[in-house]
């Protein structure tokens, strides 16, 4: 087993799904890639030697949540078992799912416990809904953002609106957002099968990944003669890398390039990133040396991890515990729920309002724990 094989790939959900098939046939390297969704369609994403888990294929024969976190959250809990065979030998699992539908929000949480149980480190890219998409969906990705992040070694949270940039057709958008999402997420399989000299190798990596905690990150392409101070000047006027509301305790920065690659490059890049996100942050950083993708240019990665850790995160004690708790159970409670057994009967209407939908729902209350 190599040291590469260690690491998976987990897509989650509709939207992650596609995100991670696409990523994996981008990949030009062997990347182990598991998808999993309620939805049997997302079972064609991916290449050839893409894995593919239904979750709770009892409780919603492959159809799909419909929208529905709870019964996302309870297929992910009949079903995580499931994925055990496809991740056996996995050490880390690097995440990428859609927080705001059903599948993402509702069994993410759900997923990560029982890699946790397993000694799997997780490392999470969840999107957030565009401004557009609605007051629900938006609901239901901030009701799932402390259950996430607690639950995940590391975890990085992106809104759409960000990552899309300046793309004004939806077609254009999405490729841009996947491809950014692509150069984050391989970046541990090119550090780790083609690390230059300055190496980063799987195993430190999860180690890193450990006790992370939630936190941002940014792509720079950048190519000239002055390369270094393009990707500098990119990555801090970057609006994915300013959106934090803490100090940055670490900056992991990975810069990927050719044989050209240039001592006084590396050194620019790490002394502007510093200058930009903290002097005093721990700073590591790593290089690719890959002539056929990167020749004649350079590619930068830059991660940063906000300075209240995992670790603090789990000594806030009791407190922190109930407000994720409470944040998640809210977020449940919120969403769109189903009717179990009257699931196909009509529903009560009364004033032109359905009285099958809970109050607090009709009138938009938000529920405090």
């Amino acid at each position: 087993m190599t040291e590469s094989s260690s690491m998976v790939l987990l897509g989650l959900g509709g939207a992650g799904c596609a995100m991670a098939g696409k990523i994996k046939c981008a990949f030009p390297g062997e990347m182990r890639a598991v998808l999993a969704d309620t939805d049997v369609a997302s079972a064609g994403r991916g290449d050839a030697d893409t894995l593919f888990v239904l979750l709770g294929g009892d409780r919603l024969a492959g159809r799909g949540a419909g929208g529905d976190i709870v019964s996302a959250r309870l297929a992910a809990e009949d079903s995580a078992h499931a994925l055990d065979e496809p991740l056996a030998g996995a050490r880390l699992a690097v995440i990428v799912t859609a927080l705001g539908g059903g599948t993402g929000s509702g069994a993410t949480h759900e997923i990560l416990r029982h890699l946790s149980s397993r000694g799997i480190v997780s490392i999470v890219f969840a999107t957030t809904p565009f401004a557009f998409e609605g007051e629900m969906r938006h609901r239901n990705a901030r009701g799932m953002l402390s259950m996430i992040s607690d639950a995940a070694s590391a975890s990085f949270f992106i809104p759409l609106d960000k990552l899309v940039g300046d793309a004004e057709r939806m077609e254009e958008a999405m490729r841009h957002a996947i491809d950014a999402l692509a150069q984050a997420v391989t970046m541990f399989w090119h550090l780790a099968e083609k690390p230059g000299y300055i190496a980063l190798d799987a195993e430190r990596l999860r180690k890193m990944a450990q006790m992370a905690g939630r936190g941002r990150f940014a792509v720079a392409t950048v190519s000239g003669p002055d390369r270094a101070a393009q990707a500098v000047s990119a990555l801090s006027r970057n609006p994915l890398l300013a959106d934090g509301t803490t100090m940055v305790r670490t900056i992991l920065c990975g810069v990927l390039g050719g044989e050209d690659l240039r001592l006084a490059e590396i050194a620019e890049i790490a002394k502007g990133l510093k200058a930009s996100f903290g002097d005093r942050a721990d700073f590591e950083l790593a290089t690719v040396n890959d002539e056929a993708t990167f020749g004649g240019s350079l590619s930068i990665v830059a991660m940063l991890f906000e300075s209240r850790t995992k670790k603090e995160t789990a000594q806030g004690g009791r407190a922190g515990a109930r407000r994720a708790h409470a944040a998640g159970r809210a977020a449940l409670l919120a969403a769109p729920q189903g009717k179990g057994r009257f699931n196909n009967a009509s529903p009560t209407v009364w004033d032109g309002q359905d009285l099958d939908t809970p109050t607090y729902q009709r009138q938009n209350i938000v529920l405090e724990f």
